[in-house]
């Protein structure tokens, strides 16, 4: 594992309960990380913060540090020698964004003779870090798997990544780069989009006004207490989608507009109704 936090961490707890003879080995950047690994014994075999020492030996590396820093730390990566069985070191990551992720780290695992698929558990929250680590995370969850190439979804390295994400009990799923990428900008990236907005144009305007919030207004904005420097790379990396979401959101607030300057409650409430309707198949 390449980055205990959150996701990282929950994943490693995951693993270990599920897979309790399997061999841990992971790398952190702060060694205050390293340190919290090695307080919890049983947890991980190896907590380091020397990246060659990380990956010795093992089948499959996690990618699970923000998008953005994924290239660097593929780059850092020493040569993966292949498996007794011939197959290659699996490398995946666990980032929002899948175009950018694959375009720049899929080649640079190539070269050090392993193969890269792209995996994408929609779990979390708005915490971070390594303390809030659930191994429960990826009950029921969605994980979807992006492969490079369309052969790629025949090789064992494939089958092994989705058995993993299975046995976690996970929900897994295959759709391409681009198809993710256009997806999770309408169900995640433009909802915490969506959220920081509506913080900013309330509570930005009129501090008082937090005093009395109520339930509907803290769930509605929840996830955007989540960390500032993951997202804006999150939203930055799937630029094109996000704007065609964008898009779509303005028409449909645009139509709210125009209802409510013409005093139109048969509309409000179809489309009211029409919301409702579809929130009952989330």
């Amino acid at each position: 594992m390449l980055g205990p936090g959150l996701i990282g961490g929950s994943l490693v707890l995951a693993i270990r309960q599920r897979y309790p003879l399997a061999r841990l080995q992971v790398w952190a950047r702060r060694p205050e990380t390293v340190a919290a690994l090695q307080s919890q014994p049983g947890v991980v075999d190896l907590a380091t913060t020397d990246l060659s020492a990380a990956v010795a030996g093992m089948e499959c590396l996690v990618l699970a540090m923000p998008t953005g820093s994924m290239a660097t730390v593929a780059s850092m990566l020493p040569a993966l020698r292949p498996l007794e069985s011939g197959d290659p070191v699996l490398v995946t990551d666990v980032g929002s964004v899948k175009q950018t992720v694959i375009e720049g780290v899929a080649p640079l695992v190539a070269a050090r003779g392993g193969t890269f698929i792209g995996s994408h558990p929609m779990a979390g929250s708005e915490k971070k870090g390594l303390d809030y680590a659930d191994p429960d995370l990826f009950e029921q969850a969605a994980v979807i798997l992006t492969p490079t190439s369309p052969e790629q979804v025949l090789e064992r390295p494939w089958w092994r990544l989705a058995q993993l994400w299975s046995d976690m009990g996970a929900r897994v799923s295959v759709l391409s780069a681009a198809r993710h990428d256009e997806v999770v900008a309408s169900i995640s990236h433009l909802p915490h989009l969506l959220a920081a907005a509506l913080v900013n144009s309330t509570i930005g305007h009129d501090p008082e006004a937090a005093g009395y919030c109520g339930g509907g207004f803290r769930d509605s904005t929840r996830i955007a207490g989540g960390p500032p420097e993951m997202w804006s790379h999150i939203l930055a990396d799937n630029r094109d989608a996000l704007l065609a979401q964008l898009d779509q959101l303005e028409a449909e607030l645009s139509r709210w507009r125009n209802h409510l300057i013409a005093l139109d409650r048969e509309s409000l409430h179809d489309s009211l109704n029409r919301a409702c309707q579809l929130r009952a198949q989330v």
